[in-house]
Formats: C-alpha cells, structure tokens, sequence
C-alpha cells in the first residue's frame, strides 16, 4: 500500500517535497519509502513521529497523509486556494472508503456530514495546516490515537479550519477486518471520551494503530 501511495501523492503534489516517517515498522515500509521521498523511523509515537516530520520539512504549508490514503487530483492547488484566505489555518479533506458496500458509503456521509457541522476531521482526511500555526500551537500531542482531534481546538485560536470539497480515499481495511459495526462504535466512543478529557495515551488500550 506504501508504494501505491507513495508514487500516486509524488504525482499529485508534484513539486512539493515528500517525508515519510514510520515508526521501526518490520516489513519493507522504510525501504520502499525510500523510493520517493526522505525517510525517517523512530520507537516513537504517532504524535512524536508527526511532529518530526514538521520538524524535516523546509515549506510554509504542512501536509499530514496517512499511508493508506489517497489524495485527489489537483489537492494541492486546492490547499494553495484556501489559504489564500489570511484567516484560514487549515482545514481537510472529505472523506470516501474505498469499498463499494453499503456500511461504507453509510460511514461516508456521516462523516461528511460531522465534519461539516462540527468543524471536526480525523488524520485520514489528510489536514493541512500553516507552519508557523502548528509550531505556534504546539504540534501534536506525544500520543498515538487521538493526536489527530486533540490538535484542532489549538489549531482554531490562530484561525479557521476548513473543509474542503474534493474527498481523499482511504482503505476500510480496518472496517473489514474487525467489522464495520465494531469498528466505527469504538472510533465514535473513543472520541467521546477523548472529548470528556481522557488523554489518548490512555486510549490506546482501545484502539491501536495499524501499521
């Protein structure tokens, strides 16, 4: 999948430089990766290995892409456009799971529909975000779940976080897995209590990560 995704964000962002972080991952993640772009593995924490790679890039606009997660045609000219606006910070992409069946077009729009009400986005939507803004907020938190959510309340005190309306596409290879039921019970009742104030090295319990 890091091939596929890789070679697919290359061609999309063309010339924007790639990093890829990983964390001591036992397959050939590292090595493959080392085919587009700059690498860097580390026994780290989601959060601590993100906040590295802001740390590696030398551009004004950060870009944080999962590995299973594919960007549309034309998404950086469309991150470009919405920061046009001074009073944008960052924002995200729509959401759309790579499988056809129901549940997933089902998790799709209400996803959709929560990140436009609520102003709300997960990692797998790929948020972008000012530099200066994200090191002025303080990064992410040393976590591994939840990092992702935790961060936009910061984001929001130094501008507008937008939605933007071209969709990214990621793998529901969780979703099949472990079951769709399952798995989008537990991502909405870790978000709760992420809400309620429990802190995502505690959440990890509940949901870890895939690599």
């Amino acid at each position: 999948m890091i091939d596929k995704t890789l070679a697919h964000t290359r061609a999309v962002l063309a010339p924007y430089e790639l990093l890829v972080v990983e964390a001591c991952s036992s397959d050939r993640t590292a090595e493959v990766a080392r085919r587009y772009a700059e690498v860097f593995s580390g026994s780290m924490t989601r959060g601590a290995l993100l906040n590295h790679g802001a740390g590696m890039a030398t551009g004004d606009v950060l870009l944080f892409l999962h590995a299973d997660t594919l960007l549309p045609p034309g998404a950086g000219q469309a991150i470009e456009r919405a920061l046009h606006d001074a009073d944008v910070a960052g924002g995200a992409f729509r959401l759309r799971l790579d499988d056809p069946a129901w549940p997933a077009r089902l998790i799709t729009r209400a996803v959709n529909l929560r990140s436009a009400l609520l102003n709300t986005f997960f990692g797998d939507q790929a948020m972008f975000v000012r530099r200066e803004i994200f090191v002025g907020a303080g990064g992410y938190r040393n976590w591994s779940v939840m990092e992702d959510l935790e961060i936009l309340s910061r984001l929001r005190r130094h501008g507008r976080l937008r939605l933007l309306d071209a969709a990214v596409v990621t793998s529901a290879r969780r979703h099949r897995q472990q079951g769709w039921l399952r798995t989008i019970t537990t991502i909405w009742g870790i978000s709760l209590l992420n809400r309620l104030g429990v802190p995502g090295h505690m959440l990890i319990r509940l949901y870890k990560p895939q690599r």
